[in-house]
């Protein structure tokens, strides 16, 4: 290899520290300094405490809109202990339930909840997800496992969260079929 192409490849320049170029043709500082390293750092400082000063104000602002929130919900919560509950509010409150209100035996039709078992494990979502774990189960018995099956069985808790809600959602969907089906 000839010492032009080896000079050429580790070419540095001595302002920027960049490769691929010399001093002289450095487009990323000017030849000249355009303040001394003192001055730089005199207004670095100067930036740096202008800018605490700031976020100091800013602090400040912040806790005072704090202590306006805390004094205006303080003084709504005292008007709300102090407001007189009237007989209104009572029935919001109370439950609407009674004899007369409940479903009657005929409305309320159970389902089969073998059937909805076996049309909740159908559900495609769910399956994927079984999938999922039992793969999950099969690499936990392994010793040495590959980075992606590592993340996979970092997964677990997750998979099985959403296994679950997937399941009640399925469950659910399967009642409601059931319940659609014996109707018509």
């Amino acid at each position: 290899m000839s010492a032009v192409s080896m000079s050429c490849a580790s070419v540095v320049c001595t302002r920027c520290r960049r490769a691929g170029h010399l001093a002289k043709n450095c487009q990323s500082l000017p030849f000249l300094l355009l303040q001394s390293v003192a001055e730089e750092r005199v207004q670095r400082q100067a930036q740096r405490s202008e800018n605490e000063k700031r976020f100091e104000a800013r602090q400040a602002e912040n806790e005072k809109k704090c202590a306006e929130l805390e004094c205006r919900r303080a003084a709504w919560e005292a008007r709300q202990a102090t407001r007189p509950r009237n007989e209104a509010d009572k029935w919001e409150s109370d439950s609407a339930r009674t004899e007369s209100t409940a479903p009657s035996a005929g409305f309320v039709d159970e389902v089969d909840s073998a059937e909805v078992e076996r049309r909740a494990s159908m559900d495609k979502e769910v399956r994927k997800l079984a999938k999922v774990l039992r793969e999950v189960c099969k690499l936990e018995e392994c010793e040495h496992l590959e980075t992606l099956q590592a993340a996979k069985v970092a997964r677990k808790a997750e998979v099985e969260s959403e296994l679950e809600s997937v399941l009640g959602l399925a469950r659910a969907r399967a009642r409601h079929e059931l319940r659609r089906e014996r109707a018509s």
